[in-house]
Protein backbone atom coordinates (compact mmCIF):
# COMPACT_ATOMS: atom_id res chain seq x y z
CA UNK A 1 0.00 0.00 0.00
CA UNK A 2 1.00 3.55 -0.60
CA UNK A 3 1.71 5.90 1.99
CA UNK A 4 -0.36 8.28 2.30
CA UNK A 5 -1.24 11.47 4.65
CA UNK A 6 -3.32 10.85 7.35
CA UNK A 7 -6.25 13.38 6.17
CA UNK A 8 -6.03 12.08 2.53
CA UNK A 9 -6.89 8.53 4.37
CA UNK A 10 -9.76 9.75 6.38
CA UNK A 11 -11.13 11.68 2.91
CA UNK A 12 -11.17 7.99 1.46
CA UNK A 13 -12.77 6.19 4.40
CA UNK A 14 -15.28 9.37 4.23
CA UNK A 15 -16.04 8.13 0.37
CA UNK A 16 -16.31 4.33 1.25
CA UNK A 17 -18.53 5.30 4.15
CA UNK A 18 -20.46 6.98 1.33
CA UNK A 19 -20.25 3.75 -1.20
CA UNK A 20 -21.24 1.45 1.62
CA UNK A 21 -24.34 3.09 2.63
CA UNK A 22 -25.37 3.93 -1.08
CA UNK A 23 -28.79 1.62 -1.73
CA UNK A 24 -27.34 0.45 -5.06
CA UNK A 25 -23.97 -0.65 -3.52
CA UNK A 26 -23.50 -4.37 -4.27
CA UNK A 27 -22.49 -7.22 -1.45
CA UNK A 28 -19.14 -8.22 -3.87
CA UNK A 29 -18.02 -4.24 -3.53
CA UNK A 30 -18.93 -4.27 0.62
CA UNK A 31 -16.32 -6.82 1.36
CA UNK A 32 -13.46 -4.50 -0.66
CA UNK A 33 -14.82 -1.60 0.80
CA UNK A 34 -14.76 -3.07 4.10
CA UNK A 35 -11.22 -4.64 3.71
CA UNK A 36 -9.76 -1.31 2.14
CA UNK A 37 -11.88 0.69 5.27
CA UNK A 38 -9.47 -1.65 8.34
CA UNK A 39 -6.15 -0.58 6.29
CA UNK A 40 -6.84 2.75 6.51
CA UNK A 41 -7.94 2.63 10.12
CA UNK A 42 -4.61 0.77 10.49
CA UNK A 43 -2.79 3.47 9.61
CA UNK A 44 -4.54 6.08 10.97
CA UNK A 45 -4.17 4.26 14.23
CA UNK A 46 -0.37 3.97 13.76
CA UNK A 47 -0.23 7.93 12.61
CA UNK A 48 -2.03 9.00 16.23
CA UNK A 49 -0.26 6.66 18.15
CA UNK A 50 3.60 7.62 16.43
CA UNK A 51 2.28 11.55 16.90
CA UNK A 52 0.93 11.28 20.60
CA UNK A 53 4.54 9.41 21.57
CA UNK A 54 6.81 12.44 19.76
CA UNK A 55 4.22 14.84 21.25
CA UNK A 56 4.80 13.48 25.05
CA UNK A 57 8.74 13.18 24.00
CA UNK A 58 8.90 16.69 22.86
CA UNK A 59 6.86 18.11 26.29
CA UNK A 60 9.29 15.92 28.49
CA UNK A 61 12.02 17.43 27.09
CA UNK A 62 10.61 20.98 28.14
CA UNK A 63 10.37 20.19 31.55
CA UNK A 64 13.73 19.08 31.86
Amino acid sequence: MEEITYTQAINELEELVKKMQAPDCSIDNLSQYTKRSKELLDLCRRRLTTTDTELKNILEGMTD
